[in-house]
């Protein structure tokens, strides 16, 4: 045996492959062995590899192999194995029961095996597709110094599904005890990376673990598909048919044929159950539809792209007995302001009674007033001028009528600067409840219905905040008997149009298509909106150790690279509501007018009280004058 050739070829292989860390399983005799290390301790490149050598002869016992001789906590480790040794097929099945033909092992399979020969007995073994497994195969050269290598790429698509082995030629080396040197290619597979060699996977079918809520499972295979393959009614199952289509599309850029599994929920508990527990205990190997990371589902699964957005609101109309605000026509100026401009008007109503007064006193015969007006009704012209109102009593003075001018450009001023503040309050947006969070929503005396979604029931169950507890025991448990409490996301939107103060909590990607279908655009604003749990990502799921989870991820960048994805999304998703209020004109409801109604029923019932007070003063405390003759 050329060991000095072949530890150059090892070593040249890991310089290319970028690895540091080897394990040697050989059947060398002691001498064989050390003028290997030898040649290991002076490499022809300038590289520090760390080796570890394992006798083969004498294990009969190969158990807990990766736990025994594989220990480590590299990115990836080589493993040398002389596959012409006799105790070799027993250890390569036992990495295949173990299932370290993988991406964190670098496998060197050295022999002289035909091609047929390693088919016959790597055609069983449980080799993954992300394997870096080469076997090598030497052949020495006529001048005896010089061994050439034969390096083919061996890999799997995935045995438990249909996959075949497949063996291809990449280069051959040539090694002399001093160099080693590409000579030839094998093949193509140079021109493309790894995952582009691989990423067609033809004899494989992949089980897809896929979520359906708006159907009954009991419906044939081809039914569901047939569901969740149409492109009408987005606002049903939406997420579920958005994650199904992107599901197709990875179908036809892998070449490959997929077997749906369906269920009727994402989990039954965290891990447990339905298309993410298909995923964990790898009776699926991809959910179709996407579904939360949480802490503890990391634990099994890795997210390899967000493919979605998931949102949950409680949306309701504000009540009409919630609405009644009269500080409206207050607000455009502050308390000091209204006292300011009281005291003025005051202090011209007195003015003007002077003024008055003395043009009565001072002013010629035919310049006087028929009466003197009372203070009273100065007062009344005064705060009349503030509210844009003419008066039939004019001074007749140069100094009266400058007073008058004062009066009515100071209300002037005010009434415009006034009026433009209310009428753009009023205009603006429509009267919005003050509930702004799921504490307050808790505490409110709101009725409240749900989609009967299973995330909905999952999130009720196990989350841990204090205010969905406090809304569970408030809004939930006192319904319990309640029939409507879960409602269809369609009924639940109308029940909302047409009953102010109903609360509905749903998912926006599917319950904003009602909400468009069935409200105005001016109802579309008048909504108020509260966040029923914090806003997530949706991602589509692997197993963590899947083999397919790094070809799949770049498969599913190319689709959100291309615009496809976005394109899906837009169209399956709806996340928010589109409110335009400048396309409609906002009438003033009687949240409005009510106090002002109220005011003017206030101001009458007074009148009438001073009216009878006056009538019965005149009654009975004046006397009618008598004349005697």
């Amino acid at each position: 045996m050329q060991l000095v050739q072949l530890a150059n070829f090892v070593l040249d292989n890991l310089v290319q492959s970028r690895i540091g860390f080897i394990v040697l399983f050989h059947c060398w005799q002691s001498d064989e062995s050390l003028k290997f290390a030898e040649q290991f301790m002076k490499p022809i490149h300038p590289i520090l590899v760390y080796h570890q050598f394992v006798q083969m002869r004498g294990v009969h016992n190969w158990s807990h192999l990766e736990l025994n001789y594989m220990g480590h906590t590299q990115p990836t480790l080589a493993i040398y194995v002389d596959i012409k040794c006799d105790q070799a097929q027993d250890l390569l099945e036992e990495a295949s029961r173990e299932q370290i033909y993988n991406q964190h092992y670098h496998w060197l399979l050295v022999g002289n095996q035909s091609e047929l020969e390693f088919n016959d007995l790597f055609a069983l073994f449980n080799i993954s597709i992300d394997a870096d497994v080469s076997y090598v195969k030497e052949q020495i050269q006529d001048n005896n110094d010089s061994v050439a290598y034969a390096v083919y790429d061996v890999y799997n698509n995935g045995k438990i599904i249909g996959g075949q082995l497949n063996v291809t030629g990449s280069h051959e080396m040539s090694c002399d005890p001093f160099e080693c040197r590409r000579t030839r290619y094998l093949s193509s597979l140079q021109k493309r990376s790894k995952y582009g060699n691989r990423e067609q996977l033809t004899d494989v079918v992949l089980r897809v673990a896929t979520v359906v809520t708006q159907r009954p499972l009991t419906l044939s295979d081809d039914e569901l598909i047939r569901f969740l393959s149409q492109e009408n009614d987005t606002h049903i199952d939406s997420l579920a048919r958005f994650g199904f289509h992107l599901t197709l599309i990875l179908r036809d850029l892998l070449h490959c044929k997929m077997k749906f599994i369906f269920s009727d929920s994402w989990s039954k508990s965290d891990v447990v159950g339905g298309s993410v527990g298909a995923v964990v205990d790898q009776t699926a190997d991809l959910t179709a539809t996407p579904s939360l990371a949480t802490e503890g589902r990391l634990k099994y699964l890795s997210a390899i792209i967000e493919t979605g957005f998931f949102r949950s609101v409680c949306i309701f109309r504000t009540p009409h007995n919630a609405g009644l605000r009269g500080d409206v026509f207050l607000q455009p100026f502050s308390p000091l302001v209204w006292y300011l401009f009281g005291g003025v008007l005051s202090l011209i109503g007195v003015l003007l009674w002077i003024t008055f007064y003395m043009e009565c006193k001072r002013m010629q015969k035919r310049w006087r007033l028929d009466y003197l007006p009372s203070l009273l009704s100065t007062f009344l012209i005064s705060f009349g001028a503030a509210c844009i109102q003419s008066s039939s009593l004019i001074p007749r003075s140069a100094g009266g009528r400058l007073i008058y001018f004062a009066l009515f450009l100071i209300s002037f001023i005010m009434y415009n600067y006034y009026t433009s503040v209310v009428v753009s309050s009023l205009l603006s947006s429509p009267v919005k409840s003050k509930i702004k969070t799921m504490q307050q929503l808790a505490e409110s005396s709101l009725t409240v219905g749900l989609e009967p979604l299973p995330f909905t029931k999952s999130y009720l169950n196990y989350s841990r905040l204090p205010e969905i507890h406090l809304f569970i025991k408030r809004k939930i448990e006192s319904q319990t008997q309640n029939p409507e409490l879960w409602l269809p996301a369609e009924q639940g939107v109308l029940r909302v149009r047409d009953n102010p103060g109903y609360v509905y909590v749903f998912e926006t990607s599917s319950g904003y298509a009602y909400v468009e279908r069935y409200f105005t655009a001016q109802e579309i604003c008048d909504l108020n909106e509260v966040l029923f749990r914090p806003e997530q990502l949706f991602y589509t799921h692997l197993h963590r150790n899947s083999t397919y989870k790094e070809l799949f991820r770049l498969r599913f960048l190319r689709i959100l690279e291309t615009g496809v994805y976005r394109k899906q999304r837009s169209y399956w998703v709806h996340m928010k509501l589109h409110c335009v209020a400048q396309n409609f004109v906002i009438t003033v409801g009687m949240e409005y007018v009510a106090p002002l109604l109220l005011m003017l029923i206030c101001a009458d019932i007074l009148v009438v009280v001073i009216l009878l007070v006056e009538l019965a003063w005149k009654r009975f405390f004046t006397r009618p004058l008598t004349f005697h003759p």
